[in-house]
């Protein structure tokens, strides 16, 4: 039997098979022949729907412990890359009648760079491992020039570039935090990354002092006194407590001896 090979026809709505005299399939047949086809194609072509749950729930549990951690920081929201990976098992699992638990394993200080995870269904009970990449730009602070041990940071000392928070091998500061004023405690070479324990912080609010606390919505303003129970450079958060209603919050440190809150 002659070898026959199938194409769409550029002129005919219908599938056409070529040989060496042409003859047209009735739609029919047509709609037979592409089942046949949609039947033949390799597991893969098509994620199962619990690939896809699985994918999704790790995704935004990934996310959301990142959103956490730059709020937590005071850095503002940044635009991260997700890639998750499923061990090959998902196809030969049934789907979760409960809600999927994803746990992110280990003890993680930072939300990204490779970060392993363990499924869990309990009805009916399964595991599966699985990996989120999360890949996160960070502007962090360099060294625009040898800076010698004692030298007070200056604003044109710094340079502010964008790494790859998970290939950062030692200590950074995000550039939302101010630097100007502080003192080097190590020399520090043109293009080193500018980590909290090269620099001796310039405290703009001590511990034990007091300091004046802003509170402001929109169409309200108010100041009370109190007292700060941490160290904190400006732009940094501190733990104050309120004379007036001893009450410890927390602020954010706007100016030599004033905090503010933030709701």
């Amino acid at each position: 039997m002659k070898n026959r090979c199938f194409r769409w026809s550029g002129h005919h709505p219908w599938l056409t098979r070529v040989t060496k005299g042409e003859a047209l399939f009735p739609i029919g047949k047509r709609a037979g022949l592409l089942a046949l086809l949609l039947l033949a194609l390799p597991s893969w072509a098509a994620p199962s729907s619990l690939s896809q749950q699985l994918t999704d729930g790790l995704r935004a549990d990934a996310e959301t412990a990142l959103g956490e951690y730059l709020r937590q920081q005071g850095w503002p929201e940044t635009r991260a890359d997700y890639q998750v990976w499923l061990s090959p098992a998902v196809a030969h699992l049934p789907a979760c009648r409960q809600a999927v638990r994803f746990q992110a394993g280990g003890q993680y200080r930072q939300p990204w760079g490779r970060r392993p995870y363990l499924v869990e269904c309990t009805e009916p009970a399964w595991q599966l491992r699985a990996r989120v990449e999360v890949t996160l730009m960070l502007p962090v602070w360099v060294a625009a020039r040898d800076i010698p041990k004692g030298h007070v940071i200056a604003p044109e000392d710094l340079l502010e570039k964008s790494l790859d928070a998970s290939r950062l091998q030692r200590g950074f500061t995000h550039s939302s935090q101010p630097l100007a004023g502080s003192k080097s405690l190590r020399h520090l070479r043109m293009g080193q990354l500018v980590g909290e324990l090269d620099l001796q912080q310039a405290w703009a609010v001590r511990a034990g002092e007091g300091v004046l606390i802003r509170a402001g919505q929109p169409g309200f303003s108010a100041t009370t006194r109190g007292t700060a129970l941490s160290n904190g450079a400006i732009g940094e958060g501190v733990r104050v407590r309120n004379l007036g209603s001893g009450k410890e919050i927390q602020a954010w440190v706007v100016d030599k001896g004033e905090v503010e809150t933030r709701f």
